[in-house]
């Protein structure tokens, strides 16, 4: 049986679904009033390659696309989703001589479903409770290289056309590119930067990690554990403290 499919659509179905195209558009929209990238930085590719190869300094070109996509598409047409993201092309990145562009190597860290079922088991003690919440546009919660622990590296990017802003076409553009400022999906260490700055804010909070349980958060005073799973939080303990602490990290977290 069919059930829960997410149709990604070719620009043949994107132009007969009109509500697609209204999904993509939003979500750019949404991105650029979050300044995921700076407009305002906006120069010619050419120009900014020239000027870091004479200047000696590394800098990565790349791309943003669409994926438009349908979400329940075994449903009838008026019971579907449409889905717009917009993702930075990380397979595509070149630094400024046009060579495949190198990142350090970093990795996020592993979690395990033992850890969820950990969760579960303290959830099911007398007294306590397990709830669970996800982080809204995770990734574009962090900075790129906004944690100091990897060099940072100016990435600019280009984007399709059609999401161009008005006046670079009436400037008379040719390729224009624009820095990259936030850990767009796709970046190949977009999910290293999203896990440090989600670490962070939950260390200011109170919890610790747990030794060799790389997904694993503790508070020992409140008696809190919580599992972090890239965007969603899995959390347990004394049922009358979930609240308060779900407060707490929704100040420093979306």
């Amino acid at each position: 049986m069919f059930a829960m499919i997410t149709k990604v659509l070719n620009k043949k179905e994107l132009a007969q679904r009109p509500d697609v195209q209204r999904a993509v558009l939003a979500e750019v929209e949404k991105l650029r009033g979050r300044k995921t990238w700076l407009e305002d930085t906006v120069r010619e590719h050419d120009d900014v390659t020239a000027e870091a190869r004479r200047t000696g300094k590394t800098v990565h070109m790349g791309r943003i696309f669409a994926i438009p996509a349908i979400k329940h598409w075994e449903l009838p047409q008026d019971k579907q989703k449409a889905k717009g993201r917009v993702v930075f092309q990380g397979n595509q990145v070149r630094d400024e001589s046009g060579l495949a562009a190198v990142f350090a190597e970093a990795a996020s860290s592993a979690s395990h479903m033992e850890a969820s079922k950990l969760v579960d088991v303290i959830s099911m003690l007398p007294g306590n409770s397990g709830q669970q919440s996800d982080a809204v546009g995770a990734y574009c919660q962090a900075l790129l290289y906004g944690d100091g622990r990897i060099d940072p590296v100016d990435t600019w990017i280009e984007m399709p056309r059609e999401y161009w802003p008005t006046e670079w076409a009436k400037r008379g553009s040719r390729r224009p590119v624009c820095r990259l400022r936030l850990a767009l999906y796709g970046h190949p260490l977009s999910g290293v930067f999203w896990e440090r700055h989600c670490t962070k804010c939950l260390e200011a909070v109170g919890f610790e990690r747990v030794t060799g349980w790389e997904s694993m958060f503790r508070h020992r005073r409140l008696r809190l554990v919580l599992s972090v799973y890239v965007d969603d939080f899995k959390m347990a303990g004394p049922t009358h403290r979930l609240p308060s602490m779900w407060e707490r990290i929704r100040e420093r977290i979306n």
